[in-house]
């Protein structure tokens, strides 16, 4: 990321020499792209270069991934089974992002799942009988993938940031299967 800004800065510095009112738009075109790239600099970016935390990932969650969220908690049996439910939230080609449940994994309280490159958050059930924070295994796979990890469960919703190294409660009880909670939290910061 350093490079490219000073591969940027220094193409600006050139275009903008002697260039004629012509070159003004491919100046300003620079201009925008050396923008971006320092604000882009300033977001968390895992190995397959999007941007990732927590908060970049709470960002993202619509009414989509929430359906989503809410389809692998009736998976995991509402909580009551000792299988548990998987959502990757992923960054799309278009540039949009999606949340893909990935089924139940028929593993007594654990899951295995296909690592996606595009994925920007791992989301998964915990039972009911478990401790709802993400534990020792679960921070293990945030770390490895650089991504956070969420954990869904009846006591509330809760996240490792690997980036920060930070737990947090992000929703109490069930809130988080409730879209218009997600709405209230995305109106609140702005």
């Amino acid at each position: 990321m350093k490079r490219t800004v000073q591969f940027l800065t220094a193409a600006l510095v050139l275009t903008a020499a002697p260039a004629p009112a012509r070159s003004l738009s491919v100046t300003a075109s620079f201009a925008t792209a050396l923008y971006d790239a320092v604000e882009a600099s300033r977001a968390p970016i895992n190995r397959t270069g999007f941007a990732t935390g927590a908060a970049f990932a709470i960002s993202k969650i619509d009414k989509q991934v929430v359906d989503a969220f809410g389809e692998a908690w009736r998976r995991s049996g509402n909580g009551s089974l000792p299988q548990e439910g998987v959502v990757l939230i992923l960054r799309m080609a278009n540039g949009g992002y999606s949340g893909r449940e990935l089924g139940a994994t028929n593993e007594h309280k654990q899951f295995t799942f296909r690592w996606h490159p595009a994925t920007i958050a791992i989301v998964h059930t915990h039972p009911n009988t478990s401790d709802p924070k993400p534990q020792a295994e679960d921070i293990a796979v945030a770390n490895k993938h650089n991504v956070p990890i969420f954990t869904i469960t009846r006591q509330g919703m809760y996240v490792y940031d690997p980036g920060a190294r930070t737990l947090a409660k992000v929703m109490s009880d069930l809130e988080w299967l409730d879209f218009s909670n997600w709405r209230k939290r995305a109106f609140a910061k702005h």
